[in-house]
């Protein structure tokens, strides 16, 4: 009963000295990392991120900070051949493309540390480990798709996540770097998946590689209740 009047008056935590409570949001900007050196470049994909963080402070501007985040993540891939097929199976110089579009929910656990820089102004750092969750989303593939022993340029669309797509759970290690001005705290963080979360079955999406493994750069904006 106590924890579920808390949460219903952030305000209260913000009051609290050691423990405070805020709103993140911003723009991310996701790739993956490939074994596959046959796989183009220029892989990125824009994408948002909106949620709520807990920052418990140890000491004066030492804290613990965690929270819950819906984030997207995925890749783009373009080429001009069909990417998973050899040259003896499709015709080379077709235009392909791969979008894939994945959703999470996110929790991180991170130490973080605010260097005072005079006034109200803060030099922030924080790192840890992350958990996420695919929640959803949908990867779309134009090219020289295999329908039993046809091949034939088009578009396909199936779910990102399922026992034909990507692993859902995704854990890894992020780093950020902000500067604090009074209640808001603008951020720059890069975040490293750990975990191969390509298809365990046969991939039935081309493109998909044999190793996936998530890549974020992101740019937020926090606010303390």
């Amino acid at each position: 009963m106590t924890s579920l009047l808390l949460l219903s008056h952030p305000v209260l935590f913000a009051q609290h000295k050691s423990l405070q409570v805020g709103l993140k949001g911003g723009l991310n900007l996701s790739s993956l990392q490939l074994a596959d050196p046959a796989i183009p470049a220029g892989r990125t994909k824009l994408g948002l991120n909106l949620g709520a963080t807990v920052s418990y402070y140890l000491k004066a501007n030492l804290f613990l900070q965690s929270g819950l985040s819906l984030t997207s993540k995925g890749m783009k891939l373009r080429g001009t051949s069909s990417l998973g097929f050899g040259d003896n199976s499709v015709l080379p110089g077709r235009e392909a493309s791969l979008i894939s579009q994945q959703w999470y929910g996110q929790i991180p656990l991170y130490l973080g540390y605010a260097l005072p820089l005079g006034g109200a102004i803060k030099l922030v750092f924080n790192a840890g480990p992350y958990v996420a969750y695919g929640l959803g989303g949908k990867t779309r593939l134009t090219g020289d798709i295999v329908y039993d022993d046809v091949i034939d340029y088009g578009t396909w669309e199936e779910p990102t996540f399922g026992k034909r797509g990507l692993q859902r759970l995704d854990v890894g290690i992020g780093a950020e770097v902000g500067i604090e001005l009074g209640r808001a705290t603008i951020g720059l963080a890069y975040e490293v998946g750990l975990r191969d979360i390509s298809p365990t079955q046969w991939v039935y999406i081309p493109f998909y590689p044999t190793s996936y493994k998530n890549r974020l750069l992101s740019l937020s904006i926090q606010h303390r209740l």
